[in-house]
């Protein structure tokens, strides 16, 4: 049976990031951009596990080499690459909703993505939603289907308003309640105080 889990959100620092890296686009499981942060070596795999067949910016058989074959979807290495492309496109989506949770994290942002950037982050994750659909019954979790409604509506609200820091009450409201099903809790002080968590200081 699927299973739920709950997501840590970032600080405010990297909240802020977030927003201002989404011109990259997130990743997404037919080999879009990578989200920011993204471990170089899942930059060679899309989301489903298969592999580009790119080694370092070029195609694998260029200069007489014989490109290789398509990883095998079922075997453990392209579920790994799998489960991290999904997890990165998550974390992505979630955070960026986080910021648009937060009155006091959206004022604070130093830039903001455009409607397409956007649109493109929330799509990342709706291709993760469609590949969890798709996988045998067991895999993916529950929390990633129950979202998946909230993430629909936000993408149709999304694609009519063009992104500010004063956000329109049923975008935070979705946005909030995307995060709730997601597992991320809700800041002890509610969303309308929260500031982002504070950085871990240095010992």
């Amino acid at each position: 049976m699927p299973t739920k889990y709950s997501m840590p959100i970032a600080g405010a620092a990297a909240l802020s990031a977030a927003l201002s890296a989404l011109a990259g686009g997130c990743t997404t499981p037919s080999g879009g951009s990578p989200a920011p942060g993204a471990p170089p070596e899942s930059r060679g795999a899309n989301g489903a596990g298969e592999a580009t067949g790119r080694q370092g910016g070029k195609a694998a058989g260029e200069g007489g080499e014989e490109a290789p074959a398509r990883a095998d979807p079922a075997q453990p290495e392209a579920m790994m690459d799998r489960t991290r492309n999904h997890a990165m496109a998550t974390a992505g989506f979630a955070n960026t909703m986080a910021a648009f949770a937060a009155p006091r994290v959206i004022a604070k942002a130093k830039s903001l993505p455009s409607r397409e950037e956007m649109l493109r982050c929330i799509d990342a994750y709706l291709e993760v939603v469609a590949e969890t659909k798709r996988a045998p019954q067991g895999e993916g979790n529950r929390a990633t289907l129950d979202a998946e409604p909230y993430a629909l509506k936000l993408r149709a609200l999304f694609a009519a308003w063009t992104p500010s820091t004063t956000v329109p009450p049923e975008i935070q409201r979705n946005a909030r309640d995307v995060l709730a099903a997601l597992g991320v809790p809700e800041p002890p002080a509610g969303w309308d105080r929260f500031e982002g968590h504070a950085a871990p200081s240095s010992p």
